[in-house]
């Protein structure tokens, strides 16, 4: 049996916000939700990302964050009912930052395909809409919980450098 538990690791999230956002996420998964659990986890998951880049920014004057953060806005600008700057923010921060691995990455591009899949009317042939199981919402919010929401910002930084400097 698992031992794992989500209720735990949500009290290590590092931001008060995020922490505040993820109770809706556990509240619709408590209660059967789960559809409504992965769209606020993708939510959730975004917020805090543009949490820690903007920490990175203003704490370590990082450029990195700088420019994800500028490219977020200007995809927004051009677009602002587009919801694709949002990948490529996940995208850009594991390619430039150290705050996610190449599996955080993959685990972000899954949820982001769930959530589509639960925000929109996408019918089966069966006119069933589509319900992510309790199993996958649950992976779900792990990963995102360890891959990110727990994970304190300076980690995104070579911390190692900023010491010896």
């Amino acid at each position: 049996m698992d031992r794992y538990s989500i209720d735990g690791f949500a009290e290590k999230i590092y931001h008060d916000k995020t922490k505040e956002y993820f109770e809706e996420v556990l509240i619709n998964y408590q209660t059967k939700s789960y559809r409504s659990s992965v769209v606020m986890l993708w939510s959730v998951v975004i917020s805090d990302l543009i949490y820690k880049l903007r920490h990175l920014e203003d704490v370590y004057d990082d450029d990195k964050a700088k420019s994800i953060l500028q490219g977020m806005k200007s995809a927004q600008a051009k677009d602002p009912k587009s919801s694709t700057w949002e990948l490529k923010l996940i995208e850009r921060t594991w390619k430039e930052t150290q705050l996610l691995s190449s599996s955080n990455y993959v685990d972000f591009e899954y949820l982001q395909q769930q959530r589509h899949l639960s925000a929109h009317p996408v019918l089966d042939e069966e006119s069933i809409l589509h319900c992510p199981s309790k199993d996958t919402v649950r992976a779900l919010i792990r990963s995102s919980l360890e891959g990110l929401l727990i994970k304190p910002p300076f980690l995104a930084k070579n911390i190692l450098k900023e010491i010896l400097i």
